[in-house]
């Protein structure tokens, strides 16, 4: 892989991994912030930033924005995430100037016109009651506050009615500038790309000039002399990563009644942080217990029992925080004995760990997953934006791949010690009106 990275004098991160021999290239421009970096009071502004920054800029209008990447056959869209916003485009080799220099102007010049405020806000207000009136997505909110209550990962990722309501210019104003001046912030583009190119764009949208003299492309620790190196190191405390102290998990088992007909639920406690060095046994330990078809949980809930269209178990990483989590949806009379199979299911790992044959089938299930995105550039760039935001970024395929190699059947055995705790873990469910329901004590692994 030709990755190569170079840190501006402002500590603004610029990350490309060049593929000469295919004619597109994916862009990316990333915040580390996310609704986890916020207060009750501003709950949504990271989301309502993404949302806004596609309204126009101080040269470019709503459609001009647009049309930029899709005159041409390209793509632009973004996301906000608990820790990250991220603004993205795939365009052909040709406009990778154009399309990364329009990225980099929403983020960094965007107007935030007031009437267009307005409307926006409203926007987000529909795609929120749309969200809460879909139990499959409304559950994962109602899992967060069961979770994590009041600590800031228990947020809704964009808020609610009346935080989004309380939000102004100034905000998303104040956001753009700390974007500019301290958030950390990283530029990636994977595809045909030419790494001098990308840092010219990077520092003439952030208003730095020619870079200083005797300095180069690479790592930081490749300046040629004190003068460049102070300058990356100033910058990078200028951009410190925002501190995120990790939360006590509680075992709350929240239930909310509506008009429905099945039971949606999540039911999970706490996992391992991204940090964390088992990180990998609890991959595998998930590739077996409930991702995909093949899962002991697809295979039993669904296949043998038939009580589920699908359930599935999931890994969350976080800074300094992780959840493990199952999920589900079942009819009523039926939620007893799909915890109940679940139960048996955990117990069993409990007992025996993994067998030699589900070891091998989930290193090469996720070795092959790992190998198949390669042929993603979207997926190689957000890889390497991980990388550099969680300080990674000398993490290669190949390391990763030998990590996933190195993890032994005793490695999974603590991760099943550490997170198979019934007793630690809550739970989310929506249920219909005349349903009863008592999680806490279905629970028994």
């Amino acid at each position: 892989m030709d990755i190569r990275t170079t840190r501006l004098e402002n500590g603004v991160v610029v990350a490309t991994e060049s593929l000469p021999n295919i004619r597109s290239a994916s862009l990316g421009v990333y915040l580390d912030i996310g609704s986890r970096d916020e207060v009750p009071k501003t709950n949504g502004l990271a989301h309502l930033f993404e949302h806004m920054v596609f309204k126009g800029t101080h040269k470019h209008g709503a459609l001009e924005i647009v049309k930029c990447f899709e005159a041409t056959g390209g793509q632009i869209n973004a996301y906000t995430s608990k820790e990250q916003t991220c603004f993205y485009a795939k365009v052909v080799d040709t406009e990778v100037n154009a399309g990364l220099s329009m990225l980099l102007e929403m983020v960094l010049e965007s107007t935030f016109d007031k009437v267009e405020l307005e409307k926006e806000k409203d926007v987000i207000i529909e795609e929120i009651k749309g969200g809460n009136d879909n139990p499959e997505d409304y559950i994962y909110d109602l899992f967060s506050q069961a979770i994590f209550d009041k600590h800031s990962l228990g947020f809704p990722i964009a808020g609610d009615e009346k935080t989004v309501k309380g939000l102004t210019r100034e905000h998303l104003l104040d956001h753009q500038r700390k974007a500019a001046e301290s958030l950390p912030l990283f530029v990636t583009a994977v595809g045909r790309v030419s790494h001098e190119e990308v840092v010219a764009i990077a520092r003439k949208a952030f208003k730095l000039g020619k870079a200083p003299a005797g300095t180069r492309s690479g790592t930081p620790s490749r300046a040629r002399n004190a003068k460049a190196a102070a300058l990356a190191v100033s910058g990078s405390l200028v951009r410190k990563t925002l501190a995120r102290p990790g939360g006590k998990l509680t075992t709350r088992h929240l239930l909310e009644k509506r008009p429905v007909q099945q039971v949606t639920a999540l039911l999970g406690g706490p996992g391992y942080a991204w940090e964390h060095p088992n990180r990998y046994a609890l991959l595998l330990l998930n590739t077996v217990l409930g991702d995909g078809m093949s899962s002991k949980l697809f295979q039993s809930v669904r296949e043998a029992l038939g009580l589920v269209y699908t359930i599935y178990s999931s890994p969350e990483f976080l800074i300094n925080a992780g959840v493990y989590a199952i999920g589900f949806a079942t009819e009523p009379k039926d939620i007893g004995k799909a915890i109940k199979e679940i139960n048996k299911q955990m117990t069993a790992l409990k007992k025996d760990g993994l067998k030699k044959d589900e070891m091998e089938f989930a290193k090469a299930n996720l070795r092959g997953s790992i190998l198949l995105g390669l042929e993603s550039t979207n997926t190689r760039m957000a890889n390497l934006s991980r990388q550099l935001m969680y300080g990674k970024d000398g993490e290669t395929i190949e390391s990763i791949l030998k990590k996933l190699d190195e993890v032994r059947p005793a490695d999974v055995r603590l991760a099943i010690k550490d997170i198979f705790r019934s007793e630690r873990w809550g739970s989310a469910a929506i249920l219909p009106k005349k349903a009863t329901l008592s999680m806490g004590r279905l629970l028994d692994f």
